[in-house]
């Protein structure tokens, strides 16, 4: 009996201290808030796009998502932070077509789809033309004549080498033989502040960043680089009806690095598709003259994939 009642107290102790050394269980996902590395600078449509995902973003991740900026490099920066940072669903990058596709194939730069996990697309819109408002060229056609009489005299600012702006101007030139000053600056806010000081002629932005400075009459959108025309800028035709054969378009999608678990893509990916279903979201989005256009994960690896193959050919070309 008394070997019984020891044997018992022992197995007791045994299980007792078998528990207290084991490891407490792992917090559940997230359990802090989650950093959205943005590799622009600020006031560009990134930028924009971003803050309001995160101004709704704690409702459905049930932490903070809070916005990083990291400019530099034509997105490269921001984008090896992400890629180097622990793949726990903690450090996102809200990458797009500029730096993880465009910049990626023409400096072969490793920040393609190889080395991130697609959480969601947020959105995708073309890019705009847009001068000063007090800008002599009333139309595309106008501006590119100017730049045929005088080559190299028109500044152009970009986003970053071959980023979101740059891209498409070297497509166009390539379409119209045009040249031009090319000046880089680090993301759409800074490349926008140049023409309104009158340190570059033209720059492409997106609608969000935009809409408020043509509104106000301090820039003047000549075209878009679309399939069709913008419904908020209905009057501003496409390059392509202008006669130059070049579409565009740049996409916001939060990418996790290599390595993520699964199920944390998942929560967070569960967690982007319902703040894309947000009322306020969507009208935030509105206001910036863009529409949600959601992927989920795979779908959007799918896409963005399709995208690479197509781009890694138009790069090839325009690099000729």
């Amino acid at each position: 009996m008394r070997t019984s009642r020891t044997l018992t107290l022992m197995l007791a102790a045994l299980l007792a201290a078998l528990a207290a050394a084991s490891p407490a269980p792992a917090q559940e996902f997230p359990a802090k808030p989650v950093e959205l590395v943005l590799p622009f600078g600020p006031g560009g449509s990134h930028d924009l796009t971003a803050r309001a995902v995160a101004s709704v973003a704690h409702q459905y991740l049930g932490q903070a998502l809070l916005v990083v900026l990291r400019p530099g490099g034509g997105g490269a920066v921001g984008s090896q932070q992400v890629i180097r940072a622990k793949p726990d669903g903690y450090t996102l990058l809200f990458g797009g077509t500029g730096p993880n596709t465009i910049f990626a194939l023409v400096q072969k730069a490793p920040i393609g789809p190889d080395q991130f996990v697609p959480v969601a697309r947020v959105n995708h819109s073309p890019a705009v033309l847009a001068v000063r408002g007090d800008a002599p060229w009333k139309t595309f056609r106008e501006m590119v004549e100017y730049a045929k009489k005088n080559p190299g005299k028109l500044n152009f600012a970009n986003t970053g080498p071959w980023g979101a702006a740059d891209f498409p101007m070297r497509l166009i030139a390539r379409a119209a033989g045009i040249e031009y000053n090319n000046i880089p600056y680090d993301g759409g806010g800074p490349a926008l502040l140049a023409v309104l000081g009158g340190h570059a002629d033209a720059t492409f932005g997106f609608a969000p960043q935009l809409i408020p400075q043509i509104a106000a009459g301090k820039m003047r959108a000549l075209a878009v680089t679309g399939a069709r025309r913008l419904s908020i800028m209905a009057g501003v035709p496409t390059v392509k009806e202008e006669g130059f054969d070049v579409t565009f378009t740049m996409w916001r999608a939060a990418l996790a690095p290599k390595g993520t678990p699964p199920a944390v893509v998942e929560k967070l990916e569960a967690a982007f598709r319902k703040l894309a279903e947000d009322r306020s979201f969507k009208a935030l989005i509105k206001q910036l003259g863009d529409d949600v256009d959601f992927q989920g994960s795979k779908e959007f690896a799918e896409t963005w994939r399709q995208e690479w193959e197509t781009a890694a050919q138009i790069v090839g070309a325009a690099k000729k």
